[in-house]
């Protein structure tokens, strides 16, 4: 940790400091440990977004991620994109291991709401 617990950082903060240290950690370093940890953090702030949307409808945009039992796949502007990229992944699940449904269920997607104010170019334009 960087001299906070999680729990008395903004979810900016804890967020950006997760993508940091995954940007800053060497392949090498990189194993299933490690990619659980952050994949576990990344998906608790995105539980947090979702369960408390900001006040101002006008200053969130909805992005809707795209999970592999727990490792985060994509994050996506529309729904339809999101969907999109459930069904590429299932497909190549389906193509690598056959037809079994509950591997093709852990592909699953979720929604969050993004605050966007005071960002300069908003989501939308991106």
């Amino acid at each position: 940790m960087s001299g906070s617990e999680p729990h008395d950082e903004d979810l900016r903060t804890r967020a950006n400091r997760i993508l940091r240290a995954v940007g800053d950690t060497q392949i090498p370093a990189m194993d299933a440990i490690f990619y659980a940890h952050y994949a576990e953090e990344l998906r608790l702030i995105v539980e947090e977004l979702h369960a408390d949307p900001p006040s101002r409808p006008g200053s969130a945009a909805r992005v809707w991620l795209v999970w592999n039992c727990d490792e985060l796949v994509g994050c996506f502007v529309s729904e339809h994109d999101a969907r999109e990229a459930r069904t590429d992944q299932q497909h190549q699940l389906l193509c690598e291991y056959g037809p079994d449904a509950e591997l093709l269920e852990s592909i699953t997607i979720s929604a969050a709401h993004v605050p966007t104010g005071g960002r300069g170019m908003r989501w939308s334009d991106r």
